[in-house]
């Protein structure tokens, strides 16, 4: 049975948001799909249980520990049966806060088909979403370092989202708004506010290049920033 709380951000709102995956409760079926990309980049610190935070109440759910095929199982009926869900499908937003916590995000059902499922899923009708492309960053020392996408990219990802979460190889991820820019001559740009702390947190410099990679950009603004060379 879940417990319960009169003030769940006691737990969750002095912690920063790492990422956010998804899941979906499927009438009928006893286990929820997992991303495999969010269960590959956290599996190290992530316990046998998670704790799920919706409603006042905290929901304790087993996973399988497979990164291959992540899936919730002892606990997960559960949810379904205390939240009294109805539709067959139900799509769930899974915010993570680190230590195994979640703050479990229950989303509109945005269609009664399959297409609608997150590209992950194995039901899923819908083709998987990714998007990656190389940043180079400027080699001369006494340059700014920005982030500054073109307006097709740009206007491509922030018709999904218009922030992005940053996960680097060295520091916690970071939230960084995306900002729209028209110069003079009517140009569009869009700049990734937060780039230059990101860069001196994650240890990036002059003449690096690195490679952002979107997994299901649709569903989920995480993108994983990597080095190619430095």
């Amino acid at each position: 049975m879940p417990t319960y709380y009169e003030d769940i951000s006691l737990y969750l709102g002095s912690r920063i948001q790492k990422s956010i995956t998804y899941t979906v409760h499927v009438n009928g079926v006893p286990y929820g799909e997992i991303d495999p990309s969010f269960a590959q980049q956290y599996s190290h610190e992530l316990d046998d249980q998670w704790k799920f935070f919706c409603c006042n109440y905290m929901y304790l759910v087993t996973w399988n520990r497979d990164v291959n095929q992540p899936r919730l199982t002892n606990g997960w009926t559960e949810i379904r049966e205390h939240l009294d869900l109805q539709n067959h499908y139900h799509l769930f937003g899974l915010e993570y806060y680190g230590d195994s916590m979640f703050h479990l995000v229950l989303n509109p059902t945005r269609d009664s088909s399959t297409y609608g499922l997150p590209s992950f899923h194995s039901l899923s009708a819908k083709p998987n979403d990714s998007l990656s492309f190389d940043v180079a960053i400027p080699s001369d020392p006494n340059s700014t370092i920005q982030l500054i996408l073109n307006q097709e990219l740009g206007e491509y990802i922030t018709s999904y989202h218009n922030s992005l979460l940053l996960e680097g190889p060295v520091a916690e991820p970071m939230l960084s708004p995306i900002i729209k820019l028209v110069d003079q001559d009517q140009v569009t740009t869009y700049e990734v506010d937060s780039w230059p702390i990101f860069c001196r947190e994650n240890y990036f410099s002059h003449g690096d290049i690195v490679k952002f990679t979107f997994f299901d950009l649709e569903n989920s603004n995480r993108v994983d920033v990597d080095w190619i060379s430095h």
